[in-house]
């Protein structure tokens, strides 16, 4: 009960903390300006919560703009701007290289879960199914293989991607949700296997 308390409080107190420290930052940043926009600014004194406001003013102007011609010319250009900065190009680069790996919804991107001998044989990898190629032109291993992705604990966004014939993928009776549970878990959380009838019939890719 105390490990099963800890995955629930832990997760939720970290959200908490980190969306906290966000915003009262950029309140931070933003709202001395909003004061002196409108002329009520007294030095070290702001009113709380409209930095917020202009935050997420800014957080959807930015996602429109995204999404016409123009917005993502003028969105590239910014960034072709940032990335010539030396050290402004490192911190930017690995930033949105973060947010965008944990932005993907991960359930959706991955078909279905197996295990396949990884890093050798006889100990086995927890792995997501994304695509199936078949390649018999290029050598007979290839002919018909999986794309798999082996996350790594407790981070399943980061990993390792596989090419595993499918003959040697064994897969798995459990949702991709309840996979991606086990990895971040640390095994901790293991879900109750189907049927070995389930085994013996996987889903079709």
């Amino acid at each position: 009960m105390l490990v099963t308390g800890l995955v629930i409080l832990v997760p939720v107190t970290l959200t908490v903390y980190i969306l906290k420290q966000i915003f009262d930052f950029m309140d931070g940043i933003f709202a001395p300006v909003i004061d002196r926009a409108i002329g009520i600014y007294v030095p070290g004194a702001y009113i709380p919560g409209l930095g917020l406001l202009l935050t997420l003013l800014v957080v959807l102007l930015l996602g429109w703009l995204s999404t016409n011609v123009v917005g993502r010319r003028l969105i590239h250009g910014l960034e072709t701007v940032i990335c010539r900065v030396p050290v402004a190009k490192s911190i930017y680069s690995a930033t949105k290289g973060v947010l965008e790996a944990i932005s993907i919804d991960q359930s959706e991107a991955f078909q279905r879960v197996v295990l396949i001998e990884y890093p050798k044989e006889n100990i086995f990898a927890l792995a997501f199914v994304t695509k199936s190629a078949r390649w018999p032109s290029l050598h007979p291993k290839t002919a018909d293989l999986l794309l798999v992705f082996v996350p790594t604990t407790p981070n399943p966004t980061s990993g390792f991607l596989l090419l595993v014939p499918r003959s040697e993928a064994i897969p798995m009776p459990i949702s991709v949700e309840q996979g991606i549970r086990m990895v971040i878990s640390g095994g901790l959380l293991l879900p109750k296997l189907a049927t070995t009838k389930a085994l013996q019939n996987p889903p079709p890719d």
